[in-house]
């Protein structure tokens, strides 16, 4: 199963559309920064966000990539892609309220060790930026840290504070 998140007026031949309007094409009208998912555990191949996230609060994106890691089957992917903080393409639209760069994405890696410093994280990822022919766009690929994935090996996280020697 593939999954548009945000799909607007248009998505992709053979995905799911969700967005938070009832435009023709959208299977599901769902605020994404807040409602669950209507797909079960581990059920989904790919998800697609092109242009969603950065119109998130910081809660709303979390959540969203909470549920996406949830659904997500060991070896899906979850593709992004958003503007870059401090270009025209950010500025430009007044309903954006996150800013990413690169390095952003890496708060979603697995951390070193397997522990996270914060002690909230709940979607664990591998996480790998892509080449952009626009400079003012960022596009990355994560794929969940989950047992069974073929790419990448699972690895435990745990919380700092529940760190023991």
């Amino acid at each position: 199963m593939k999954v548009e998140l945000g799909c607007g007026m248009k998505k992709p031949e053979g995905y799911i559309g969700i967005d938070i309007r009832l435009y023709k094409c959208v299977d599901y009208v769902l605020d994404l920064g807040k409602d669950k998912l209507p797909f079960e555990d581990d059920s989904v191949d790919e998800f697609r966000a092109q242009h969603l996230f950065e119109h998130f609060t910081s809660d709303g994106l979390f959540w969203c990539v909470e549920e996406c890691w949830r659904c997500l089957k060991p070896g899906g992917s979850l593709f992004i892609s958003v503007p870059k903080a401090g270009t025209a393409a950010w500025y430009l639209d007044p309903s954006h309220k996150l800013h990413f760069m690169e390095d952003t994405f890496g708060f979603f890696q697995v951390p070193a060790g397997g522990i996270d410093p914060r002690g909230y994280l709940k979607g664990f990822w591998h996480v790998s930026v892509l080449e952009s022919d626009n400079p003012h766009e960022i596009k990355v690929m994560m794929y969940p840290n989950k047992r069974g994935s073929p790419r990448y090996p699972y690895q435990e996280v745990r919380r700092f504070d529940e760190e023991s020697d």
